[in-house]
């Protein structure tokens, strides 16, 4: 029996239109369950951290340990040093996107694989520098992971010079987001309070996370060096204060996403209306709905993202296909479109829960790609354009979280065997500090090439001609 379709996707099939925004009476919320489930999952964290501050107290002995609180606290200053380091690198990057694009989009492309190759060397060099001569575990996962800014840097020569031609077309779409931040300036408003807010949410979540570390016991040995015996719960508990982390992540930036795709789509179709309301007053109605009518979709598209789309990279493809038919069974709709960024862009512009938005944004020829498709070279400029965005936060989260692993291990506790912990904490303060200044233009290019496709559809385009010139490469 063929599927019906709903009344969403004939109205995009057959030229859509999205209501101005500020006219739009309020709606039901969509996926209501998960945005209940995901408020259930943080009151149980916050009653959980409580519980564990009752049951817990930092003693003498315990500070004269090696162990993950005590890592985690010595190494405060540190991280608060990160995170004020990524918001003047953030604030930087930003500026110089504003104000020259092209010249700073052409030598980041030049300077990435020395700077790569730099991030390859500090760590192997600083792991022979501690107390232990560089043969410790730590250091030779250090000297290991090394590896992978190496990599990353052959990764980046290989795309470049094979993306080359697109290369013109991916800078014209960054110049073409930076055009609309600049008529929507209260975007910026958006993406400072997402950036302050979660900071505050992060700092409040390190103070949960390294107590979590004092359930256990000192056993001190036959030599009389005193050990940390953590209990067998804490590092499932652990686990799951990062499995929240970053599912709450997901949710501050789904936010920022469904506000900035509003916006972008209010642009692109409304922006030649006479009475066009200001940019403070679009944002505010979007922010208002994302917070509303979004907020479970929102918290089901985060969820989805960090339960399918991170261990489908990761297991065998036969455990992956088995979960890949579990997950098909499960929830209906396409697996990688129900995980992939733009159905949620999707979602906001033509207001949708996630499940039709898959379905939706898989017919839209520019966007659902196969091996052949006459519009490869459209994904391949929008992929570029992505890539160069992201190329700065990418150096800053590793560059920051190889720092604070080095000196968490060299300077902590006279050298701290969990300083790797501390290093992923001081690469995930730069990766989402940037993710709120560089992710806004990353969102702007995903709504607008959304926006695009959806236009091409029924309306044949003409809404914008930049957009029809960089995402189509229409004349």
């Amino acid at each position: 029996m063929p599927r019906r379709t709903t009344t969403a996707e004939r109205e995009v099939a057959e030229g859509f239109l999205p209501p101005r925004l500020t006219n739009h009476a309020p709606l039901q919320t969509l996926d209501a369950f998960w945005s209940k489930f995901y408020v259930l999952s943080m009151c149980s964290l916050f009653a959980t951290s409580f519980i564990i501050w009752l049951e817990t107290e930092v003693t003498k002995s315990i500070s004269l340990t090696d162990s993950i609180y005590t890592a985690v606290r010595g190494s405060v200053s540190i991280l608060a040093l990160d995170t004020i380091l990524a918001i003047i690198i953030s604030i930087v990057w930003f500026v110089l996107l504003k104000s020259s694009v092209r010249p700073a989009l052409y030598i980041l492309v030049i300077s990435i694989p020395f700077a790569l190759l730099g991030l390859t060397m500090y760590p192997i060099i600083m792991s022979y520098r501690d107390s232990w001569g560089g043969n410790t575990t730590q250091d030779k996962a250090m000297r290991w992971t090394s590896l992978v800014p190496a990599l990353m840097g052959v990764f980046w020569i290989w795309f470049a010079v094979r993306s080359r031609n697109a290369l013109g077309r991916a800078i014209g779409i960054v110049q073409l987001a930076c055009k609309i931040l600049g008529e929507n300036p209260s975007l910026i408003l958006l993406s400072m309070g997402t950036l302050v807010s979660f900071i505050a949410f992060t700092w409040v979540w390190f103070g949960m996370f390294a107590r979590v570390f004092l359930k256990g016991k000192v056993v001190v040995g036959n030599s009389g060096i005193s050990t940390w015996i953590l209990d067998q719960n804490a590092w499932a508990l652990g686990a799951w204060y990062i499995l929240m982390y970053l599912w709450s992540w997901g949710v501050f930036s789904g936010i920022q996403r469904v506000a900035t795709s509003e916006t972008v789509s209010q642009w692109y179709f409304h922006r030649h209306i006479q009475e066009r309301p200001s940019s403070m007053a679009v944002v505010s109605a979007s922010v208002t709905q994302a917070g509303t009518t979004f907020s479970g979709t929102i918290c089901f598209a985060s969820l989805l993202a960090l339960l399918i789309r991170l261990p489908l990279l990761l297991l065998p493809r036969r455990l992956m296909a088995i979960l890949q038919t579990f997950v098909f069974n499960l929830v209906p709709g396409p697996i990688f479109a129900l995980t992939n960024p733009l159905t949620l862009s999707y979602a906001a512009i033509t207001v949708q829960s996630l499940v039709p938005s898959s379905r939706g944004i898989s017919n839209l020829k520019f966007i659902d790609l196969g091996p052949h498709s006459s519009y490869q070279n459209s994904w391949t400029a929008y992929r570029l354009s992505k890539v160069l965005l992201s190329s700065a936060r990418a150096l800053t989260a590793l560059a920051l979280g190889f720092g604070a692993w080095v000196h968490a291990a060299q300077d902590v506790n006279g050298g701290s065997l969990y300083g790797y912990i501390v290093g992923m904490m001081g690469g995930a303060i730069g990766w989402v500090v940037l993710g709120a200044t560089e992710g806004n233009l990353s969102m702007i290019v995903d709504s607008a090439f959304v926006a695009f496709a959806i236009d091409q559809v029924g309306n044949h385009g003409g809404h914008c001609r930049e957009a029809d010139m960089q995402f189509g490469g229409f004349e």
